[in-house]
């Protein structure tokens, strides 16, 4: 089924940022168009399993096999069908199902099925989402989190004293919660974009500034140890904080 693309009216915070709707076997997709990156996103609660199963590969119904959970299952059906309309929007139409989309050894995703080399992916899913970034001639990281009065309990873990500080100084980012959620989908952005094969990288990610980009959209940059300089784009969809990495 090769996807069509109409433009739609956009029905809440976060779905204004994807300001097109692709459709294929039925499926909505929402998309957000740059010259060099599409971002997909899936409502989960849209989400027909028996059809997205269709617009999979061999391989990747195979793979499918091993979720028993329900809502496991749908978010990675999810990530599968948001990354395929990602990537064919971005370079090359065509069909869903010859493309496969699978994680690697360190779980980062994978595509077979393309002709153009230099394509790179990022998967995520929150809540009642699932989001894929596709950009061309670049790595990149997407992560999307639904803001979580559990963080402050993790604080240890992923912020340190001089983060919070800057982040206290951001008081029109909204709660504490939503600060420390915008922090972490910054160093998960971060973390997947170059460090996939180390999933506690997060100490070696520090924020180290932070610009007001647009209206509930900051930049922030950061220091990642052992390379250059990283700056991420975050955004506050309450309920949900949206981040990517900038080239």
């Amino acid at each position: 089924m090769v996807p069509s693309v109409i433009k739609i009216v956009a029905q809440s915070a976060l779905e204004s940022f994807f300001p097109a709707v692709m459709t294929c076997g039925g499926l909505p997709f929402r998309l957000r168009v740059g010259e060099q990156r599409r971002i997909a996103l899936v409502d989960l609660d849209l989400l027909r399993e028996e059809v997205a199963e269709t617009l999979l590969s061999d391989a990747e119904q195979d793979y499918a096999q091993r979720f028993r959970h329900p809502k496991r299952r749908r978010e990675w059906l999810g990530g599968r069908m948001a990354a395929k309309a990602a990537l064919l929007t971005l370079r090359e139409p065509g069909e869903f199902r010859r493309l496969t989309v699978l994680p690697d050894e360190h779980g980062r995703p994978t595509v077979s099925g393309l002709t153009e080399r230099g394509l790179s992916l990022s998967i995520t899913h929150s809540g009642r989402y699932a989001a894929a970034l596709a950009a061309h001639g670049m790595s990149c990281g997407l992560d999307l989190q639904e803001i979580s009065d559990s963080l402050p309990a993790l604080t240890d873990y992923f912020a340190s004293p001089a983060e919070l500080r800057l982040l206290a100084d951001q008081l029109d980012i909204g709660s504490h919660e939503a600060r420390l959620t915008m922090l972490w989908t910054m160093k998960e952005a971060v973390k997947k974009s170059m460090f996939s094969d180390q999933p506690a990288i997060f100490s070696g990610i520090a924020l180290d500034g932070i610009t007001v980009a647009q209206e509930q959209a900051w930049l922030l940059d950061c220091v990642v140890q052992g390379c250059p300089p990283q700056r991420v784009i975050a955004h506050n969809f309450s309920p949900y904080v949206l981040a990517l990495t900038l080239q």
